[in-house]
């Protein structure tokens, strides 16, 4: 499993004790932390992304001065 897939779990998880908990503050902050761990998620996923792209890029780069060398 990857990270975001972990931080996309542990939201559910929170989301989840939201519904056996009693205090209303107690649910807000469950609901806080799994808004974060989503944003979490979006986060590692979008630099994953980029961080991808970035080494595709690198790569194919590469291989033409390669084969014009």
């Amino acid at each position: 499993m990857n990270s975001s897939n972990a931080y996309r779990a542990n939201a559910e998880a929170c989301a989840k004790l939201v519904n056996d908990v009693d205090d209303p503050y107690a649910k807000l902050v469950l609901l806080h932390m799994a808004e974060g761990w989503l944003r979490l998620a979006s986060y590692v996923e979008r630099h994953e992304n980029e961080v991808g792209e970035h080494f595709r890029a690198n790569s194919s780069s590469n291989r033409d001065v390669n084969q014009k060398g």
